[in-house]
């Protein structure tokens, strides 16, 4: 009986022991589980940090790429990739970055897509070119008149089911007035509605523009967006357009850079000149610029006048069709006495900081006096002249002194107009004839329009945690 209750005790001792065996496994496991879970977490979290610094050295030398291209403009060709990447040389290889340049395949834009690696991320942007979205006829960012009946071919907008098109012929920031008969000029009674001097739009053979699109104002009426007569503007006529920054619509960059711009005209072989001094050489240059494409590749002449530009030939040759023309006036009125037919090209006249529009007053040697009288004064018989039909015409001394520019005689330019001064009054006072042509602005502007980011294209590409 003893042997039984001691084997009793060894065998409950045992189960004991089992038990607490068991326990110590189950704990061992459990923490060896703990452990493993943790390392996991532990290398998930090195992962993550491996990453993220990834991804911020790439971000920097992207970061600094873009600044870089905003600063000083980049050149892209499909045909030379490497040159491009050249350019964003002092930004290569930053935090140890590498970057990279690729055009977009069966993009009608002409779009890149620029981007930075370092290890296995990438971050990246797509660049794309300013596109002159303003597409009419006469574009300002401040108001204008109109004087004189005039057929003008306005910008094909959208067409409708219908085959008309919505029609654009002016893109105003400020208000618009259009008025056939001139302030000298005295209405019989038998003129009117049937006198074929009065403003409208067409589009040419085969083509129109809607009714609603389409603004005709006769002769002896007026259409002023300030009043009631307003309604006779039509849908083409857009007028107080707000946040109009036409500067960086046509060339890409904000008008505070348009020395890079100007940097990257002179670049390309353009011609600047200050005609402060002499506003003739406007013309002159013009015409200097037109015969150099004859000994040089180039898609367009390039004029940019820092000053005032006077238009009217006197007695000069006429202006050939070819090649196209861009004309920049920076900080300058425009001016024309007689006709110049045709101007194949685009006007782009804009004031910096130097130049407020009421000083546009001075270059036309207009006086204003204590009383609001005015007066004109100017060495250039041109600009006398047009000082003279300022003054008579727009008898508002505070209107007058904001005029960037006036014609007096025949201007019937191909491609575009464009006038960025936010607050000038610009009056046309005689034949003027818009023809709005998409491709002759884009050739005219072809080399000059920068490259910028698209706004909503910055991305970045992470690959699972633990690959990086």
């Amino acid at each position: 009986m003893k042997y039984i209750a001691e084997c009793k005790r060894d065998q409950e001792g045992m189960a004991t022991l089992a038990v607490v065996a068991s326990i110590a496994l189950i704990t061992l496991l459990i923490v060896l589980g703990v452990s493993r879970r943790a390392v996991n977490d532990i290398q998930q979290t090195q992962a993550k940090i491996t990453t993220e610094q990834s991804l911020s050295r790439a971000w920097a030398a992207l970061d600094c790429a873009i600044a870089k291209i905003k600063h000083d403009g980049i050149h892209l060709s499909k045909d030379d990739v490497a040159a491009g990447i050249a350019q964003l040389s002092p930004c290569q290889h930053i935090a140890g970055s590498q970057l990279w340049l690729d055009p977009w395949q069966n993009s009608d834009r002409g779009m890149w897509h620029l981007y930075a690696t370092h290890a296995q991320q990438q971050v990246g942007v797509t660049l794309a070119k300013a596109t002159g979205a303003r597409r009419s006829s006469f574009v300002t960012s401040g108001s204008a008149a109109f004087y004189g009946g005039n057929t003008w071919r306005p910008a094909k907008g959208k067409k409708r089911e219908d085959g008309l098109y919505e029609c654009h012929s002016i893109v105003a920031g400020g208000d618009v007035m259009i008025r056939p008969r001139t302030p000298d000029e005295s209405q019989s009674e038998s003129e009117g509605e049937n006198s074929s001097n009065k403003f409208t739009v067409h589009l040419g053979e085969g083509e129109e523009c809607a009714p609603e699109y389409k603004t005709e104002v006769h002769y002896g009426e007026v259409a002023d967006s300030r009043d009631e007569t307003g309604a006779r503007l039509k849908k083409d006529v857009q007028t107080n357009v707000e946040n109009m920054d036409l500067f960086k619509e046509y060339f890409g960059v904000p008008r505070a850079q348009w020395k890079t711009v100007r940097e990257q005209f002179e670049r390309q072989g353009g011609f600047v000149v200050n005609t402060q001094d002499d506003p003739s050489l406007c013309y002159e240059t013009l015409l200097d610029a037109v015969a150099s494409i004859k000994h040089r590749e180039s898609a367009n002449a390039k004029v940019w006048v820092d000053g005032p530009c006077d238009l009217s030939r006197e007695g000069l040759e006429a202006l050939p069709s070819e090649p196209p023309i861009l004309l920049v006036v920076q900080d300058g009125i425009v001016a024309l006495r007689g006709a110049i037919k045709p101007f194949k090209g685009a006007v782009y006249q804009f004031n910096t900081d130097k130049l407020n529009a009421r000083e546009f007053a001075e270059q036309w040697g207009i006086i204003i006096s204590e009383s609001g009288e005015m007066s004109c004064s100017h060495n250039d018989s041109n600009i006398q002249v047009l000082c003279q039909l300022i003054t008579s015409t727009v008898t508002n001394p505070e209107q007058a002194r904001r005029v960037p520019f006036w014609f007096d005689g025949s201007f019937e330019p191909e491609g575009a107009f464009i006038t960025d001064v936010p607050s000038g009054h610009s009056v046309v006072y005689g034949s003027f004839k818009p023809t709005y042509s998409g491709e002759i602005l884009q050739k005219s502007f072809a080399g000059l329009r920068q490259w910028r980011p698209v706004g909503n294209s910055y991305h970045d590409i992470k690959p699972p945690h633990g690959e990086g």
